[in-house]
């Protein structure tokens, strides 16, 4: 009998395969992807760095 998966851990491995799927079938894609989004979050966490050290 196959093991049924907890719902809060199929998104997640759900998510994965996605991902290596992406990965494997448009490699520049998913290159550029991941440093768009790299570059995202860092100008995120340098906005909220300036907004923490204006509040000081």
């Amino acid at each position: 009998m196959i093991p049924t998966p907890k719902p809060r851990r199929f998104l997640p491995v759900l998510l994965v395969i996605v991902a290596l799927f992406f990965i494997v079938r448009e490699p520049t894609h998913a290159a550029q992807f991941a440093t768009s989004a790299f570059t995202g979050l860092m100008t995120v966490t340098d906005s909220l760095v300036t907004f923490a050290g204006a509040l000081g």
